[in-house]
């Protein structure tokens, strides 16, 4: 017998609280960036705050529909709505009109339709109810070190270890292709930023299992990557070196020996800070001391696991070429693609490329810790800071309501986000849950990059600031994501 509540009384208003909070604090920062005193009127649809006033209106009312159908009726059209989603965005790169060197605005009579920000509502919705319906029999990969030691061993034996029927097509190959085909087309579009936001759908596939270790090797590359290019080859396998050990103290059998590897690291990394021992040298004294260690342990047989040696040490060997490579590809690159990554990770400063992010962070920082109020934003009102009312919304909050206001607006998101995981792992539906953290990963990665492009941390990529960037279409796309999870939440407690 199923058994169904009252849906009004389940609905999670913390949600919906958070959620009108940040668009009411975006319509009003959108009115500041864009404030015309020759026509002041909040309302007027001439101006962006009126527009962005009526979306919320229509955003609310996109709300209400979503919470009138079964969640049910949801996951039965999700392959539709994901069909139609990607048949427009292909249409999107051949009709589009070229906008600021991307093609992805469809021009519907006075209004423009983003395709791409419903694209990851769809995403999420299909993705969610795909991996919600599946059952996976297959091992996706091995569960300890040892037996992926195992397998190595195998082949360097010149043993069969892998075949295509090992694959798990279903389970991990089609999640991952359902993700990557708006991702392209998006890409088509010439917009990075929006094809950027689908990476956000491997934390869902780490959290799934579809991916495992191999999210959190390529989230070490990603790192050692970014380490490469901020600095050099030296400081890179440093901070590999420092791994290496830790990883290795891990799995040494003598808690004596590992305590003693792990406490001379700590002492070996406050040498070189007090000392400020030069890059290249550190890194020598570093590598030494590995070796040293290494040596030792691998000379005492009881200390180690044979398997666990080989699979450390080819790993350290293979990113210690890793980085190498990354150095020797970064020489190739045109000047100009160096200058971009350059700027981007602080190593030049050029006003003609980083004129926008320059004005957007004095601009948060001339605010202070209270902000100069309501409407007195001088870098606003000078319109010093390019696109503010959409991808750079964040600088009038921070010129005109200063620390204060810029950490409500943080903790604010840093809610939405750490309730809506909760919730998710609260469902019993897996496809509910899969559908939270599809949510959840989207709003983070826009959050993070967004305002950390604000501060010059992130690239600078161009997407909205959820529920607080000018713009209807994001605005609807955002809110769709949100209801239906609170939808799916609404009814969790239902026996089925």
């Amino acid at each position: 017998m199923k058994k169904r509540g009252d849906i009004l009384q389940n609905i999670d208003w913390i949600l919906i609280t958070l959620y009108l909070v940040l668009c009411l604090i975006g319509v009003v920062n959108i009115y500041a960036a864009d404030f015309n005193p020759l026509n002041g009127d909040f309302f007027d649809l001439s101006n962006r705050s009126g527009k962005q006033f009526l979306w919320l209106g229509a955003s609310l009312v996109i709300g209400i529909v979503i919470m009138s159908f079964d969640s049910k009726f949801f996951r039965t059209i999700s392959p539709i709505v994901y069909v139609c989603i990607t048949i427009l965005l292909l249409f999107v790169i051949f009709l589009a009109k070229d906008v600021k060197g991307a093609r992805a605005w469809i021009d519907i009579g006075p209004f423009k339709l983003q395709p791409a920000e419903f694209s990851k509502f769809a995403t999420a919705l299909f993705l969610s109810a795909y991996l919600g319906n599946i059952t996976r029999t297959k091992k996706i990969e091995e569960s300890s070190i040892e037996d992926i030691g195992k397998r190595l061993s195998r082949f360097i034996r010149g043993k069969k270890v892998f075949s295509i029927s090992d694959i798990d097509f279903y389970g991990q190959l089609l999640p991952i292709v359902i993700v990557l085909i708006p991702m392209a087309l998006i890409l088509g579009q010439d917009d990075t930023g929006s094809a950027l936001v689908f990476s956000s759908f491997f934390f869902v596939f780490y959290r799934e299992g579809v991916i495992g270790r191999i999210f959190i090797i390529g989230l070490m590359a990603i790192i050692l990557a970014i380490i490469t290019l901020m600095y050099d080859k030296h400081v890179a396998f440093s901070a590999l070196g420092v791994l290496a050990i830790l990883v290795y103290s891990s799995y040494i059998k003598s808690t004596k020996i590992a305590i003693g590897t792990i406490s001379s690291l700590f002492v070996f990394l406050l040498f070189m800070a007090v000392f400020d021992w030069n890059t290249s040298l550190n890194t020598y004294i570093l590598w030494g001391w590995i070796l040293v260690n290494l040596i030792v342990l691998m000379s005492i047989p009881h200390l180690w696991k044979r398997i666990e040696r080989i699979v450390i040490l080819f790993g350290l060997v293979l990113s210690m070429g890793y980085v190498g490579v990354l150095e020797k590809a970064y020489t190739i690159l045109q000047p100009h693609q160096k200058e971009r990554i350059e700027i981007i990770f602080g190593k030049r400063h050029d006003k003609s490329v980083s004129f926008q992010t320059d004005q957007s962070l004095n601009a948060i920082g001339s605010g202070g810790f209270l902000g100069k109020g309501f409407l007195e934003g001088t870098h606003t009102k000078g319109k010093w800071v390019p696109e503010q009312s959409t991808d750079y919304i964040f600088c009038t909050v921070g010129e005109e309501w200063g620390l204060v206001g810029t950490s409500i607006v943080i903790f604010l998101f840093i809610a939405l986000i750490f309730r809506i995981v909760q919730k998710a792992e609260m469902q019993r539906s897996k496809m509910s849950r899969v559908y939270g953290y599809c949510v959840a990963s989207i709003f983070f990665v826009h959050f993070l990059i967004n305002i950390g492009m604000t501060i010059q941390i992130m690239p600078v990529i161009g997407i909205p600031l959820p529920f607080m960037s000018y713009g209807g279409s994001s605005l609807f796309g955002f809110t769709a994501l949100l209801f239906l999870f609170i939808k799916f939440d609404s009814q969790r407690l239902d026996v089925l």
